[in-house]
């Protein structure tokens, strides 16, 4: 059971209980204000008359990195867990902007001629500001200025590069984003503070997306539900190969040689590429997660590699042609294109151009060439993933295909019988891999859903790392640097933390004793540090291994043949530094790494995007120990038909602990009133917005008539005819509701204007708020979900997190009540916040009928009155 306490006091690092968006109050605000100040610091080193010493550069570099990019990148990940698609976008990337914009002015008092490398950095973002200017004429009529100031002020900036005219247009228009962002902020934190727009600005949009018809015709072949747990971050996964692309264009047409100004820009857009797969990691997104880290080790690597060449350290021309180990990297994007099939066409068509992009960067094709063909292809690849950028975000915000992106080619059962295997299940309660809802229970075990995402990413990190060292012996060991430094320990310490947040201990500890085997390799190949300095490394490293391949033996089978490969490498690198004669083993077991990575990538992969199980990873040999029905029991169970079960019901709703109750449509979760805390719990539980009140529950009306409201006769009357029943009436709060016994739950129920009365036709709700007391009532779903017909639905999707549910088997309607706004009921209206089990109609006919009857009444008593006229 969960008390509220608990919950306030179990925050963790990994997927513990899920924050409320409530929580994370207005991060826009904290974005806008680390633009305002980090525009400020770069408009006042534009109009600075003279040369900036050195001191005033890093000083400025260091501010820019941390309120721009650090304080924004802050921003950017709690807009994503409001679930706030472009917010969450624009923040990231600028972000990174800023951070950019710190690392070149750091780096200017070392490197004066930085123009070139400056300036394809600076071309990228401008394609990513106008990516998030179209985008936000689709949201409100602040964000739309804000961003085109940004777009004309990277032009600027980069005019600025060579003439000093331009950093004063520059700073004008970062003047413009400091005021026009100061406006924004005051918005938003009234906003905050009210909970309304009090200014204007944000309300609407020069573009209504809800009036823009759907591009895509037809029924989609695999249909997902919808996610609200967590923004989308499909479209920050494209948008962050726009810069890298761009970076790459330039250097190898031959634009700027020194790649080190350019490695700022490049490292700062590719960790764009792991927030976006972290985000898809937490939504349960298996593609998306996997693809984007394709997509950090490529980019990377590649840059990783033109930054060694500039100290020299990429190996002679010779060594780099008979390279092979980049064909790694080749099949990895193989993988994700024939698994793109069942996505749209514009995802599939994007994979195949960076699967040839590839391809056409490989070592074996002569530099001269390969720096055409990869320049060329890499500046198509930055002009499509500026619509493929566009298409996904605009998408998110309108819910509904409004830019084409096609349909899925090939439906994922007929890739499954392509492979030949039938679709199998492990569960046939969890839903698909992409299935993930905003309620979703969170990962505090071995979710085998979660942990085949880090596996596939985990096999697919040290088989690149893999293959890259195996053609080492034959060709220079610092060809595979980049690959082993990026694929090999970046790649394992991601998977660590995902272990970790996927509660696999074990896991975890073993992608970092990977990290720390790959780790020693790169050491080996660089200049300057003898192998036989290395000696109580490898040693370390292979007694640490020793003790996670024991572990491996309840992963999987996959898993315990790929330790066993890692542990015969393991034993190569000892070899190499102790000098021992041990010619081709570091080449053949490099290559059995890489076999059984690839083998253990496709499984993964297969399983996580098409649930396929044509490639199994065999169970583990030594398997945990299964639970009985009361340990996998989330809460407790209170049958509904024992007086005495609802009395424990009642002493449960008094202690302040949130539980799932029956009522007269469907489930709710309720919590007592004389606990505010556990009222603002449900907040927690369900995910559900602070814009979304909660609805105050009471035993029958004459509870209501007690407190003697300040009601209308009218309203009186209407509520008379629709309690007790399924509709919910909205009415003016007021000091009425202390005498109710509301207390101070009163912040937490309704808005601050007006509260919603529910009075159930439930006998089991009736006789539990009779005994405890007024509750506050929500359906028992996480926000955004279907309502839960039956009590077990209650356990499955929030079971975790309550402290027990009432059992009353299904629900008696398949819809809640119907809310009708009496705001204006004096004048004779009501309207409608939500249809539910009672319709529109019969709801109008009752009000018209205690219209009618109040008027005859009326009539009556004028009638009965003596006349005193002459």
């Amino acid at each position: 059971m969960v008390t509220v306490n608990e919950m306030e006091g179990s925050r963790t690092s990994g997927r513990g209980l899920p924050f409320a968006s409530v929580l994370y109050s207005e991060p826009g605000a904290l974005g806008l204000m680390a633009n305002i100040m980090a525009a400020l610091i770069v408009a006042i080193g534009n109009m600075v008359e003279g040369e900036h010493t050195k001191l005033t550069l890093i000083i400025a570099g260091v501010h820019l990195i941390l309120v721009g990019g650090f304080l924004q990148l802050v921003a950017g990940l709690l807009s994503f867990r409001r679930n706030d698609h472009l917010t969450g976008t624009a923040f990231v990337v600028f972000a990174s902007l800023w951070s950019f914009q710190g690392i070149t002015y750091i780096l200017t008092t070392d490197m004066p001629d930085l123009n070139g490398a400056a300036l394809s950095g600076l071309v990228g973002y401008m394609a990513v500001a106008m990516v998030l200017f179209v985008c936000s004429l689709f949201v409100n009529y602040i964000l739309p200025p804000v961003l085109a100031a940004m777009l004309l002020t990277l032009v600027f900036e980069a005019a600025g590069l060579y003439f000093l005219w331009a950093k004063r247009v520059a700073a004008a228009f970062e003047l413009f984003i400091v005021f026009t962002a100061i406006y924004a902020v005051v918005v938003m934190t009234t906003k905050g503070v009210s909970l309304r727009y009090v200014l204007p600005g944000f309300g609407n949009a020069p573009i209504d997306p809800l009036l823009i018809r759907t591009f895509a015709k037809g029924k989609k072949k695999n249909e997902t539900k919808k996610n609200t747990k967590y923004a989308e971050p499909m479209g920050l996964g494209y948008i962050a190969n726009i810069v890298p692309a761009a970076v790459l264009c330039f250097h190898s047409l031959g634009y700027f040689t020194d790649f080190r100004p350019a490695m700022g820009a490049f490292m700062c857009s590719s960790l764009c590429h792991i927030v976006s797969s972290y985000y898809a990691f937490l939504r349960r997104d298996h593609f998306h997660s996997v693809q984007f880290i394709v997509y950090f080790i490529f980019w990377i690597s590649r840059g990783v590699g033109a930054f060694l060449v500039t100290f020299d350290l990429g190996g002679d021309t010779t060594s780099v042609t008979n390279y092979y180990g980049s064909w790694g990297m080749v099949l990895v994007l193989v993988a994700i294109l024939v698994v793109s099939t069942t996505q749209s066409v514009v995802v599939f068509l994007y994979n195949l151009l960076l699967t040839l992009i590839a391809i056409l960067s490989v070592e074996h094709i002569p530099g001269s060439v390969r720096n055409y063909t990869f320049g060329v292809s890499s500046a198509i690849l930055a002009l499509v993933s500026i619509y493929i950028s566009i298409a996904h975000l605009l998408n998110s915000l309108a819910e509904k295909s409004i830019v084409y992106v096609g349909p899925e080619i090939i439906a994922a059962e007929k890739l499954q019988c392509a492979f030949g295997c039938f679709r199998k299940k492990t569960d046939e309660t969890e839903g698909s891999p992409t299935d993930l809802t905003e309620g979703s229970p969170p990962i505090t075990g071995d979710s085998d859903k979660d942990l085949n995402v880090v596996d596939s990413l985990a096999f697919l990190g040290n088989m690149v790392a893999a293959i890259a060292l195996s053609p080492a012996e034959v060709t220079h060991g610092q060809n595979a640097l980049p690959w082993l430094l990026v694929s090999g320990v970046l790649i394992n310490l991601y998977c660590a933390r995902l272990a970790y947040a996927a509660g696999s201990l074990a896991r975890a500890f073993m992608m970092v004793v990977l990290a720390m085997v790959w780790g020693t390799w790169s050491l080996v190949f660089f200049e300057g540090i003898d192998a036989s300095q290395l000696k109580g490394a490898a040693i370390g490293v292979m007694c640490l291994h020793t003790c996670a391949l024991l572990m491996t033996t309840t992963f999987s089978r996959v898993w315990m043949v790929f330790g066993v490969s890692v542990e015969l490498n393991i034993l190569a690198l000892v070899f190499q530094v102790f000098a021992v004669n041990s010619q081709y083993m570091g080449l053949v077991t490099s290559l059995f790494v890489g076999i059984i990575g690839l083998y253990g990538t496709l499984s993964g992969i297969l399983k996580g995007v098409i649930d396929s199980d044509a490639l199994p990873k065999g169970e583990p040999v030594i398997k945990p120990k299964a639970e009985t029905e009361e340990e996998r029991l989330p809460c407790e169970m209170i049958p509904s038909r024992k007086a005495s079960a609802l009395w424990r019901a009642a002493q449960l709703l008094d202690e302040g602990h949130v539980i799932g109750v029956p009522t007269d449509t469907v489930y709710a979760l309720a919590s007592s009133c004389k606990v505010p805390k556990s009222v603002s719990a449900i907040y927690h539980i369900k995910g559900r917005p602070a814009e979304k009140p909660i609805c105050l529950c009471i035993s029958n009306i004459e509870q209501l008539k007690a407190a003697n409201p300040p009601f209308s006769a009218l309203l009186w009357r209407f509520m008379d005819v629709c309690y007790p029943g399924g509709i919910t009436c909205v009415v003016p709060k007021g000091e009425w509701l202390a005498r109710l016994g509301v207390g101070d739950a009163v912040d937490y129920i309704g808005t601050k204007e007006s509260v919603a009365i529910r009075v159930p036709d439930s006998s089991v709700l009736s006789y539990l708020t009779s005994i405890s007391g007024p509750v506050a009532l929500t359906s028992a779903n996480p926000s955004g979900e279907p309502d839960s017909l039956h009590h077990d639905t209650v356990i499955d999707t929030l079971g975790h997190k309550l402290a027990a549910v009432v059992c009353d088997d299904e629900s008696n309607e398949i819809v809640a009540s119907t809310v009708v706004n009496c705001a204006k009921i004096d004048e004779g209206v009501i309207s409608y916040f939500r249809i539910g089990c009672v319709p529109k109609e019969r709801v109008d006919q009752l009000f018209e009928q205690v219209k009618s009857e109040l008027n005859r009444e009326s009539t009556k008593v004028n009638m009965n009155q003596p006349s005193f006229n002459s």
